[in-house]
């Protein structure tokens, strides 16, 4: 199992849900901002402990004001990781930062198990990502080119039709299911969860 944390200023969420998880963790994943001296030394405290324990790691260092940074960022690893049991534990870090993390799985569509540690460590909260989520429609090769067309400014099915080589009648439903989805508005243009979906999948 991957575990996926997010860090601030303080690892005590992150050492407890180390010792919850235990020897069914097989690599974890810390992402944080760790330019401000209190995260460097958070930072360094954990990695020196699993270290210490041989729990391989990686960090994803992010911009904890950036949302669209910090979605596309762990989107990509949680992407490169697709298969894999995911636990991620929010309990620690920026609001912003813990919410575009937990964007990041609703927008891959990857499946995880989320703990939540309340702030006076009385309760842990489990969920999954599919417990709040409705079926979301599988993106194609199609469905990425054309939403590639749109956002270079391209919004009609003829033109994207031409331009991509996708058949009319293909680019028209294609279109549709993308409408349906709110990835694009009713004037073809790219909606912010568009944009998002195609920054991760689109490079």
């Amino acid at each position: 199992m991957i575990l996926l944390l997010t860090l601030g200023f303080d690892e005590k969420f992150q050492y407890r849900a180390l010792m919850r998880q235990g020897k069914s963790i097989e690599k974890v994943i810390i992402v944080g901002g760790f330019e401000e001296e209190k995260a460097k030394k958070a930072l360094e405290s954990l990695t020196n402990f699993l270290k210490t324990v041989n729990v391989p790691y990686e960090t994803i260092e992010i911009d904890p004001r950036d949302f669209e940074n910090i979605v596309e960022k762990v989107g990509k690893v949680i992407l490169t990781n697709a298969g894999k049991d995911f636990m991620v534990n929010l309990s620690g870090g920026m609001r912003l930062m813990i919410l575009a993390v937990f964007s990041a799985f609703l927008l891959t569509g990857i499946d995880a198990t989320v703990e939540i540690e309340t702030e006076d460590l009385t309760k842990v909260y489990y969920f999954r990502v599919s417990d709040v989520t409705l079926p979301s429609l599988s993106l194609t090769k199609d469905h990425l080119t054309i939403l590639k067309a749109i956002k270079d400014g391209y919004s009609s099915a003829n033109v994207i039709s031409k331009i991509t080589e996708i058949p009319l009648t293909t680019t028209w439903r294609r279109l549709n299911e993308l409408r349906k989805e709110k990835l694009i508005d009713e004037s073809n243009k790219l909606t912010t969860k568009g944009e998002l979906l195609l920054k991760i999948y689109g490079s």
